[in-house]
């Protein structure tokens, strides 16, 4: 019996590794293909450059306007980011609080933003008809819609395990409701912030759809729609292309292995059933 189990528990982590290796490839492809000429990164494939061309990431920071693009990437995620974690925790926050019939159709209904797809052309009709088509505030405005309900998911959860006698002795001592969640409550609730902060960032930061609906002005272009400066209708730069894909996932990679130690603990505090 134990000799089975070990079968099956060594052929389930080479199932891993493989599907960990297919997981990798492209990610090792974009990196190969960084540091190749143009003539060889148009055959796109994992032999190794006969020069690695560093200078491709030096072209890409002096012809791509990445600079530009860099603060509207940082504007659109950080705004996006920190409206979504603070008007959801606090919703969730009174959700959880006060459990009253009307709180929880509310509560029932931003959940429903969790499973209804967004439609583009219904939300581009919306925009425009509110000024807001081709704005930082149009566009940081949809991400905050699209992910306060998962903030608010993951948040009530959370609350449930802070006991109420801690709000009714901050009550005691004088706190309102605002100071008693930001001073009392939101520490308590780092790792599912974080963890919420960090699954938001990663998808908005490298968001291609909402980016190429919602802006059309390329001085308003995210770092991610950057690419386009390297592929033309004839033509494309892939070495350019994949050095741009590794500068701009690099950020990403820093905030997720910053933060990776709450992501676990988040999602278990923002899975415990209220």
């Amino acid at each position: 019996m134990n000799r089975q189990k070990r079968f099956f528990q060594g052929l389930a982590l080479v199932g891993l590794w493989a599907l960990s290796l297919l997981i990798l490839l492209p990610l090792l492809l974009v990196v190969i293909n960084s540091f190749k000429s143009s003539a060889e990164a148009d055959a796109m494939n994992l032999l190794m450059p006969k020069s690695f061309m560093v200078e491709n990431f030096k072209t890409v920071l002096t012809t791509g306007s990445v600079f530009r693009s860099l603060m509207n990437s940082a504007l659109i995620t950080g705004a996006a980011v920190l409206l979504s974690v603070i008007l959801g925790s606090m919703a969730a926050f009174v959700f959880n609080r006060r459990r009253s019939s009307l709180n929880r159709t509310v509560y029932n209904y931003f959940l429903l933003g969790l499973v209804i797809p967004v439609q583009i052309i219904t939300l581009i009709e919306i925009l425009k008809y509110f000024h807001m088509m081709n704005s930082y505030q149009g566009i940081i405005l949809v991400y905050v819609a699209i992910f306060t309900p998962l903030t608010i998911f993951l948040t009530y959860g959370a609350v449930s395990s802070i006991p109420r006698e801690l709000d009714e002795a901050a009550i005691v001592d004088g706190c309102g409701a605002l100071r008693l969640f930001f001073k009392i409550l939101f520490p308590l609730l780092t790792p599912v912030i974080i963890t919420s902060c960090i699954t938001q960032f990663m998808f908005i930061w490298n968001d291609f759809q909402y980016p190429l609906y919602l802006l059309s002005d390329t001085k308003k272009w995210t770092l991610v729609l950057g690419i386009y400066g390297f592929i033309g209708q004839y033509s494309s730069d892939w070495n350019l292309v994949c050095a741009h894909i590794l500068m701009s996932s690099l950020p990403v990679v820093i905030i997720y292995l910053s933060g990776q130690k709450y992501i676990i603990s988040g999602m278990v505090s923002g899975a415990v059933k209220g």
